[in-house]
């Protein structure tokens, strides 16, 4: 399986819509079609109308002015595109949108730029029905994944995450394998892991570390700081509810610090 239907938010001002320049390295590399999913505020009834009458929408011009931008950005990456408008929460309708998706790509920040801030990337992964590959703020460089570590545990997590991160990984040039266990712990790597990598013709380099359950997030991202990858693939702990998100301490660490591209899947 490869990706070929990327979904990225946008907001109002393209020129800072975190992710698209991501997103558009992504299509290139796999070869997919982006979707722009474009959330416009709605505006606030005057205070003197209190009956729930209703009212035609009025003209969005910041929304056609973004769709516009969008498929400009897109026509000259030489990309095929679409142009979703919705209303609603942006987390929500993104996670809605994902079922006909292979690839979510957002920033972390927020603003009209289309970022999401941590609490709604995690809202997202934890309820969305593809990977969700979330890029950390600031100006975006080039993406090109040809180094890859890839957060390993035997949880269901992080067997989705391998899984959905298969496409960077069969063309990254060095895929590394963490494993980060209490001390005192076996310290032999997961050689059924690296059979599955080795069987999608992935040769991998196991690592182990050791560090407590609290100490784990820092010392994952402090080895992706130190071998200087270009992507973290990682499994996304917590429970979605109805009414609540609960996020693992590893999950809500990496979405509020990470300064890399982060490909994470619940």
């Amino acid at each position: 399986m490869d990706i070929t239907s990327i979904l990225v938010p946008c907001g109002k001002d393209l020129r800072s819509s975190a992710g698209l320049e991501t997103a558009i390295a992504v299509a290139h590399l796999t070869g997919g079609r982006i979707t722009g999913l474009h959330c416009p505020t709605e505006a606030a009834l005057p205070w003197y109308v209190g009956a729930p009458v209703a009212i035609p929408p009025a003209p969005d011009m910041s929304s056609a002015e973004a769709e516009q931008s969008f498929i400009a950005r897109c026509s000259a990456a030489c990309l095929s595109c679409d142009w979703v408008v919705d209303q609603g929460s942006l987390p929500e309708r993104l996670a809605f949108y994902s079922r006909y998706a292979d690839l979510i790509v957002a920033g972390r920040g927020g603003g009209d730029g289309g970022g999401l801030s941590p609490r709604a990337l995690g809202q997202l992964v934890l309820s969305a029905s593809a990977p969700l590959l979330v890029v950390p703020p600031g100006p975006e460089g080039p993406f090109q994944p040809r180094r890859v570590l890839v957060a390993w545990n035997e949880r269901r997590e992080a067997g989705r995450a391998l899984h959905g991160a298969l496409p960077f990984l069969r063309r990254a040039k060095e895929t590394i394998l963490l494993t980060v266990h209490p001390p005192g712990f076996d310290d032999a790597p997961d050689r059924r892991a690296l059979a599955y990598l080795e069987a999608h013709h992935i040769r991998a380099d196991a690592r182990i570390n050791f560090a407590t359950a609290f100490e784990a997030p820092g010392a994952i991202l402090a080895q992706a700081r130190v071998l200087e990858v270009d992507l973290l693939v990682m499994g996304a702990y917590g429970h979605a509810r109805v009414f609540e998100q609960a996020l693992g301490g590893a999950t809500q660490q990496v979405l509020e610090t990470a300064e890399l591209p982060v490909l994470m899947v619940h």
